[in-house]
């Protein structure tokens, strides 16, 4: 009698990644998937069961995902192994021996030994300390900010810096099979031991121990079974490593850090290596780097447009200098940045020098000269990419390289990183964001304005709302206020306000409807927008909704920074942005950081920032529970948005 396994059903199961059907497995398959297919309602023993396709293909996704769980949960003896092999990794990393941990990687094998944990167990193995290492009271506060270390596989990379983000909301395990669809075996496991590699050197610098002494705390062997021969026989891969047929990952640029003659960070490895090393022969080499970036007309062209764009600064100004060295970079790491895909390879050398630096920053006071490099290189990469932009026949084909260019500066912070993380970790789903926003001032409240213009409205000279009607606008809002001729002033609740800009949430929402399309303004009048016919009805989605919101959000907010005296936008920026973490997540935020405001900026913008989120909490954005502030979960992901925004840089 043929089984499942062996239609084209099973083979097209098989195709997804998670499992693989060799011939004669058949059987062997059936028998371990048979308990949890038979939790699902279908028992495939039974020849008169009655189930139909659909249910069955439902049950086995269930099944699948139980049993590949099953994979990744090592107990007893084995999860003692894993955690010996994270040991291992982990300290010779933190040491620097890359090749003995790429070698503790090579050991693992698809299938667990009697002796030897699965590739599955220890990335699972790693991923559950993760969660519990990041959400932990005492380790969580000191893992902000923590950066996913330098290897050479660049894909490997990238999912360890997924995973830290999951892991500061403890949501690696939960994350899993999402990680293994998209990414495969070999990079979630890389990723997910780089990880942990992380997280251990970082808790062992803040704890001031070595990384040798820490894992014995982090992660004890005492209490595990002894591993007993022929607990494991031969069995049949189930799970899909792609350890031996793996797709290859890097281009040349990720395959090798920045030489040592344009001063990267192997450059004390290579002097150690080869104390006697002729320094001309470094001078030739980075002599023939410039010539070549000299040379180059991209290079021409892109000085021609910085001479132009920035038309106060001379040859050698600071602009030039940078621009110069990114270009020594990329000509030594052999990224082609005349394409948009040479800028990920551009990035993972340039981020090299982020990790370098933050390493270098453990150690000593002050910002280290890899993080120079780091942040110069960044800036002139904003200004290729602009030029590219302006410059290019297809401009848009460039939009996605400066938005990895972004987030890459991002990731360097905690705060932004953090805020990064949170972003991610709070979309909605199509679901969700189908559902309308209900219950919500800001919404009923732009279904209030646009019935109130009608047609059109007639407004005043700089496109505001005239004072006459100003009282029955803001209303539209919930807002108490009365249009002036002099003595402008708050009374009883009341504003009395001389112009509609001196009625905040009302110019807020304002300009936002403007920037929405729900409203467009032609000389002295306003009409409804191109956008209007949905806010009209009142019941907006929440995909429709949620970025009007959230735009308003950071007005106030902006508006907030612009009212604290001083020319300086950084440093109440990255206060308000670090108020906003705490809220969002307080038991997981990052340090806060050393500002030098001043006693009476301090105060005055501590003022201001409680009077708006007051404010947001009033709008329902917020709650308040005690002395203490939350985000309601539909708009937690715009709040963390705005505060990116906020640290974005003013408004130009």
């Amino acid at each position: 009698m043929s089984t499942f396994f062996d239609g084209p059903e099973f083979h097209g199961m098989a195709a997804g990644g998670k499992i693989s059907h060799n011939p004669g497995m058949g059987d062997g398959m059936m028998r371990e998937l048979a308990p949890f297919l038979k939790a699902e309602g279908i028992d495939v023993d039974d020849p008169n069961a009655d189930f139909t396709e659909a249910e069955f293909h439902a049950a086995m996704e269930k099944a699948q995902e139980e049993y590949n769980r099953r994979l990744f949960t090592p107990v007893g003896a084995h999860r003692g192994l894993a955690l010996g092999k994270l040991r291992s990794f982990s300290v010779t990393f933190a040491e620097g021996d890359i090749k003995t941990a790429e070698a503790v990687v090579a050991s693992l094998p698809s299938d667990p030994q009697d002796f030897n944990p699965s590739v599955a167990q220890v990335t699972g193995a790693a991923m559950d300390l993760l969660d519990e290492w990041f959400t932990d009271d005492v380790h969580g506060p000191k893992l902000g900010g923590v950066m996913a270390p330098k290897w050479s596989a660049k894909k490997s990379r990238a999912v360890a810096r997924d995973i830290l983000a999951l892991a500061h909301k403890g949501r690696v395990v939960d994350s899993l099979d999402r990680l293994i669809a998209s990414n495969s075996g070999r990079p979630v496991l890389e990723g997910s031991m780089l990880a942990v590699a992380a997280a251990v050197a970082r808790l062992a610098k803040r704890n001031k121990v070595l990384e040798q002494q820490f894992v014995d705390e982090l992660m004890p062997l005492d209490g595990y079974p002894e591993p007993v021969a022929g607990t494991y026989g031969s069995t049949d891969r189930v799970f899909q490593d792609d350890q031996d047929d793996q797709d290859v990952q890097d281009g040349p640029a990720a395959e090798q850090d920045l030489p040592e003659w344009l001063g990267g960070s192997s450059a004390e490895a290579s002097a150690q290596a080869n104390p006697h090393a002729d320094p001309q022969s470094v001078d030739e080499r980075m002599d023939a780097v410039e010539k070549t970036v000299y040379e180059m007309p991209l290079y021409q062209r892109f000085r021609d447009w910085l001479a132009e764009t920035y038309d106060d600064v001379d040859e050698d100004s600071e602009v030039f200098d940078i621009a110069h060295l990114l270009f020594c970079i990329a000509v030594s790491s052999r990224a082609d940045i005349d394409e948009p895909e040479g800028i990920d390879d551009l990035l993972d050398v340039l981020e090299s020098f982020a990790v370098d630096g933050q390493e270098e920053a453990e150690k000593t006071d002050g910002e280290s000269p890899s993080t120079v490099i780091f942040l110069d290189s960044l800036e002139a990469l904003d200004n290729y990419l602009r030029f590219r932009m302006d410059t290019d026949e297809n401009p848009e084909r460039w939009n996605a390289a400066r938005a990895r260019a972004e987030a890459a500066s991002m990731r360097t912070d905690p705060l932004p990183s953090a805020l990064m993380a949170a972003v991610e970790a709070n979309a909605l789903s199509e679901e969700q964001l189908a559902q309308p926003l209900s219950d919500n001032r800001l919404v009923s409240g732009v279904a209030g304005i646009l019935e109130w213009i009608g047609d059109s409205r007639p407004l005043t000279g700089t496109g505001r709302v005239k004072r006459a009607d100003i009282a029955e606008a803001a209303e539209k809002f919930g807002i108490d206020a009365v249009g002036v001729a002099s003595n402008a002033r708050y009374e009883d609740g009341v504003n009395y306000a001389r112009s509609a800009d001196e009625v905040p949430v009302l110019e807020a929402m304002w300009a936002v409807m403007q920037s929405a399309e729900i409203t467009e303004i032609t000389g002295t009048k306003v009409r409804p927008g191109s956008a209007a016919d949905e806010w009209k009805k009142g019941e907006v989605s929440a995909d429709t909704a949620l970025p009007v919101i959230g735009a308003f959000i950071y007005e106030r907010l902006l508006d907030v920074i612009n009212l604290v005296p001083g020319e300086d936008y950084g440093a109440p920026a990255i206060t308000i942005a670090q108020r906003l973490i705490e809220i969002l997540t307080p038991d997981s935020a990052p340090e806060r950081p050393d500002l030098d405001l001043g006693e009476v900026r301090a105060e005055r913008l501590s003022t201001l920032l409680a009077d708006e989120l007051q404010e947001l909490t009033e709008f329902g954005l917020l709650t308040a529970g005690g002395d203490t502030l939350s985000v309601e979960p539909v708009y937690k992901r715009i709040v963390a948005g705005a505060a990116l925004m906020l640290l974005s840089g003013p408004r130009s």
